[in-house]
């Protein structure tokens, strides 16, 4: 196992501040299109067009962004499903320069207890917190190989699987609930 900082596994700068619109080719992310799970959604009103600025900003695979301002510090890794993206200046882009760590891998050990306790005490900020670029890039990862990376990833993505369905389970039992209710409140009145 290597212990690498982050400034030395990848780049880091922050997105662009752009201005977003509902046309545009490429989605621009902000800190309220991630629900409670980090995961992407609506982004209808939030687009912008390709420009050479723009480009160079633009995410590729084993990209992580990182939110660096703001109320909720959470980590994301991209992935081409999800299309043409560039993260707003809310966000830090983590460009994975050395092939020691997987995104993936990256954004997760960024979502640890751990790692945001961390990152909570070096952005504490008067109002909101804020992650220095310089304090950010020295954190210090403990990094598996890349074997054992996939490895986690693979009981990383079950563990997710199975929270995804226990609460569909639990919001089909609330239906079932809603119904059974409504059904002997309508039975009763009939009465």
């Amino acid at each position: 196992m290597k212990v690498l900082k982050i400034g030395e596994i990848v780049d880091v700068q922050f997105g662009p501040h752009l201005k977003a619109s509902s046309k545009g080719a490429i989605k621009y992310l902000l800190a309220g299109h991630f629900d409670e799970n980090f995961q992407p959604t609506n982004f209808s009103e939030s687009l912008v067009n390709s420009s050479d600025r723009t480009k160079r900003f633009e995410l590729k695979p084993n990209d992580v962004i990182l939110a660096g301002k703001g109320h909720r510090i959470f980590a994301w890794a991209y992935n081409e499903k999800y299309g043409p993206m560039v993260p707003s200046s809310l966000f830090y882009l983590l460009r994975v320069t050395k092939e020691v760590i997987i995104g993936e891998y990256l954004a997760a050990v960024l979502n640890s207890e751990k790692l945001q306790h961390s990152l909570e005490l070096i952005g504490a900020g008067v109002t909101i917190n804020s992650i220095p670029k310089k304090e950010l890039k020295e954190i210090e990862l403990h990094i598996p190989s890349i074997k054992e990376q996939k490895k986690f990833l693979e009981i990383y993505a079950l563990l997710e699987k199975n929270i995804e369905l226990t609460h569909q389970l639990l919001q089909e039992k609330r239906n079932l609930k809603r119904g059974v209710v409504n059904e002997l409140l309508t039975n009763k009145n009939e009465s």
